[in-house]
């Protein structure tokens, strides 16, 4: 059938070439046969093609004799192309192309021919091309969400696109280190939370401190820990809680600005400091006969006002990742916002008995007489003196309820006094209204007349609250400060109290008088 030189060609083709009658038996094979298939020549011609070749699909399971190419082709008598794992000698898999076409004389089917082509070197020839296609492209993605930019207002999922782009289908699971990661991030969540509630329990600063101190290092697995908190009048840094640290140690003397210090007041995350490399520190040997080896020095910060600094110290060089880094700062957050809570609770407290305080002298002082002119001089007297005040005056309106008049004053000269009537001005009207007025700077405020007058007179903020007595507005009163003081809602609040009581102890004064003549 093949003359020499065609029978040279077809057994050299580097592709596994092969031919079965129309009795499926193999008539020809080639040396490519033999290197896919480890049948020799003599082992496969003669027998039917199911004898000699072995194939599996994709997931390994064998594949019928009547789904192989060459089977196909001779029934239906016409070429049939498939991609599939030929299976060699050693039960290696070899992922192939098969094409089997059909072999007439005449118009009689005498057989078969298959061409099986190793895949293999086509994907790896098409591989290299799309490696080196993909390159070259500079690909859009989001550095949060990680969506690949597939048009102007299209993102889509990385899995999605890389699956589509022919990377295969993605399933997700957890690498080692994101497991590790997770498991860390876990033990800080519980800590974390431990330490806020921790801190969160009490709103004594001098509590809140030592919680602080003594949680931190505990967590942190320190030595010891301190606390120092910036004093802004010095600009020092002064010692507010300690643990694990002698008290001769915390005494050894004023604080200075090493590096790491330096580095925490400006705001930097997180300084570790190496004592035992630092010839020239001032308390090198307090802190080694301490047995301190180094420090951590983390900012406290309460928005982005550094308000102190925490301290850990350590026995052994210690090496942080940035998870422990990470989280030590959002540690000292909390416990800035837990100190600014237990410094304003603490300040409120305290101003509140403050004001329980002055109230209760001022409520004892107008009731101690029921004389007119006594009870007026007592409020003009005892409210600058308990609350340290420049001034006060009081002006009632007469019997027309249309002018004020000056019934009592203390701290003021004659010639401020007599400089003129206040009803027309807007503060004086606003009071009448029962709306007190409060004036920071004296000097500036269009509010007030006298301004020229007032400035002589050392006048730099003033309050105008409205005299009530049952229900009725009866006249004003004024507190003047020598200093500029803001005025808060609470200082407004609590003066116009004052000036409530003020109004009834004037108002009995009045009623006495008229059923004592």
């Amino acid at each position: 059938m093949f003359k020499n030189i065609y029978s040279d060609i077809f057994y050299s083709i580097a592709d596994g070439v092969y031919f079965i009658d129309i009795g499926r038996k193999v008539t020809h094979w080639n040396r490519g046969m033999t290197e896919f298939s480890g049948q020799t020549e003599e082992a496969a011609i003669g027998r039917h093609f199911e004898d000699a070749l072995k194939y599996e699909d994709e997931s390994g399971a064998p594949l019928s004799s009547y789904e192989y190419p060459i089977a196909l082709c001779l029934q239906a008598s016409k070429k049939v192309i498939k991609n599939l794992f030929l299976i060699g000698k050693n039960h290696e898999r070899h992922y192939i192309e098969e094409q089997a076409s059909p072999v007439f004389r005449g118009d009689k089917l005498i057989g078969a021919v298959s061409i099986i082509r190793d895949n293999s070197r086509v994907f790896a020839a098409v591989e290299a091309h799309l490696k080196s296609h993909r390159s070259d492209r500079l690909i859009p993605i989001c550095a949060w969400c990680k969506k690949i930019k597939i048009s102007e207002d299209s993102w889509k999922q990385i899995e999605k696109y890389l699956t589509e782009e022919g990377f295969g289908v993605f399933t997700h699971g957890m690498c080692p280190d994101c497991a590790d990661k997770i498991f860390e991030k876990k033990v800080y969540l519980e800590s974390y939370q431990n330490i806020c509630k921790a801190i969160s329990s009490s709103l004594s600063l001098d509590e809140v401190l030592s919680l602080i101190v003594t949680n931190a290092a505990k967590v942190m697995n320190v030595k010891a820990s301190m606390l120092r908190l910036l004093n802004k009048e010095t600009n020092q840094l002064e010692m507010a809680a300690f643990h694990g640290l002698s008290e001769q140690y915390v005494n050894k003397g004023p604080v200075e600005y090493d590096r790491s210090i330096a580095d925490a007041l400006e705001g930097k995350a997180v300084s570790i400091y190496d004592i035992t490399s630092d010839a020239d520190s001032k308390y090198r040997s307090e802190a080694e006969e301490e047995g301190i080896r180094s420090i951590l020095s983390i900012p406290v910060k309460f928005k982005k006002e550094v308000i102190g600094v925490l301290r850990m110290y350590t026995a052994e060089p210690v090496k942080y990742k940035d998870e422990d880094l990470k989280f030590m700062t959002a540690i000292t957050e909390q416990a800035a916002i837990a100190i600014v809570n237990a410094r304003t609770f603490e300040t409120t407290v305290s101003r509140a008995r403050e004001y329980l305080k002055v109230f209760e002298e001022i409520t004892k002082a107008v009731s101690s007489t029921l004389k007119l002119n006594e009870v007026l001089n007592l409020i003009v007297k005892k409210l600058p003196e308990v609350m340290n005040l420049k001034a006060a005056t009081i002006r009632l309106l007469d019997d027309t309820g249309e002018n004020l008049e000056l019934v009592a004053a203390n701290g003021l000269s004659e010639k401020y006094l007599g400089r003129g009537p206040v009803d027309t001005e807007e503060n004086v009207m606003e009071a009448l209204q029962t709306r007190p007025v409060a004036i920071y700077d004296v000097a500036t405020d269009q509010r007030v007349h006298y301004q020229k007058e007032a400035m002589e007179e050392g006048i730099k903020s003033m309050l105008t609250l409205p005299i009530i007595a049952r229900d009725k507005v009866i006249g004003v009163l004024r507190l003047l400060t020598g200093v500029p003081h803001q005025f808060s809602d609470e200082d407004i609040a609590f003066s116009a109290s004052l000036a409530e009581v003020c109004g009834t102890a004037i108002e009995n004064a009045r009623m006495y008088e008229q059923l004592s003549r």
